[in-house]
């Protein structure tokens, strides 16, 4: 019989094969270009988003998901036997997901235990890989929970975006902070903290941000292997020389390199680079 089935949705930006492989039920949001609807990673790519992006003169709206995709995915979970189902969504202070979540799953065919992740991005897949880990080796949905919250205590989740400007328009940072960004011509290094993303640092180049990115993992992680998720925005060679730096610092056990898609997409703008990392807990 299979085990506890695990659902999440495309913030966590897990690459279609690799959900597929693993099993993982990844709920889609969408993003709104004028009066057009995309549903990502369904009906857009990131490569068609991000030609878009570069084109609008108006920032694209993003939505939850709709609640037939919810609908959907905890179905599929009961038609495939799975007892029960565990969801893990990004915070609640960045999306309503987790309301539609608890929500749906009360309704769903089989019982289904929902959980705010705190995160989003790397942050979030890092949970939820570690969530079906624990799945897949038998374990019951207290195990599966218990997996995800290890992870989600000792995670540290950063991003380096080329400008505010997104964030500032999509309300993700104050104005203030977006300003000062843009005027001195620095780059933003924002984190992901108690749920929300905050500006943590600034660095005067892209080199020197990035030398702080791996600061600040290896201060975190010590000498013990870890679990690391690099994700860029359309920017491969950012983050190959990210996970240059880093492998030089920190010894990574499990390694995951995935593209900001349209939703987190629409606030880091193309060109941003984030890492996750969390000691390995399994």
């Amino acid at each position: 019989m299979p085990g506890v089935a695990v659902v999440t949705d495309s913030t966590a930006d897990v690459p279609h094969d690799l959900a597929d492989e693993r099993g993982l039920r990844v709920v889609p949001m969408s993003v709104t270009f004028g009066d057009e609807t995309f549903v990502s990673g369904v009906t857009i790519t990131p490569q068609e988003f991000y030609d878009r992006l570069r084109s609008a003169r108006v920032l694209p709206t993003t939505a939850q998901p709709a609640p037939a995709w919810f609908e959907q995915a905890y179905l599929d979970c009961a038609d495939d036997d799975h007892p029960a189902a565990v969801s893990i969504h990004v915070s609640k202070e960045l999306s309503g997901t987790v309301s539609l979540a608890r929500r749906m799953g009360e309704e769903a065919p089989l019982p289904v235990a929902v959980v705010d992740s705190r995160q989003v991005g790397g942050g979030l897949a890092l949970m939820v890989l570690a969530a079906q880990r624990a799945a897949e080796q038998g374990g019951s949905v207290e195990d599966v929970l218990a997996a995800a919250d290890r992870v989600r205590d000792g995670l540290v989740n950063h991003v380096v975006v080329d400008v505010l400007d997104n964030m500032r328009k999509s309300g993700r940072v104050t104005g203030t902070q977006a300003v000062f960004g843009t005027v001195l011509k620095v780059k933003p290094i924002l984190a992901v903290k108690d749920g929300r993303v905050e500006v943590f640092d600034r660095a005067r180049t892209m080199t020197k941000a990035l030398d702080r990115l791996v600061e600040v993992v290896a201060d975190h992680i010590g000498d013990e292997p870890a679990d690391v998720v690099v994700t860029h925005a359309l920017v491969p060679e950012r983050a190959d020389e990210l996970w240059g730096r880093l492998k030089e610092r920190i010894e990574v056990r499990r390694s995951l390199t995935t593209v900001f898609g349209p939703v987190l997409g629409t606030h880091t703008g193309q060109g941003a680079v984030a890492v996750a990392a969390v000691r390995t807990t399994d």
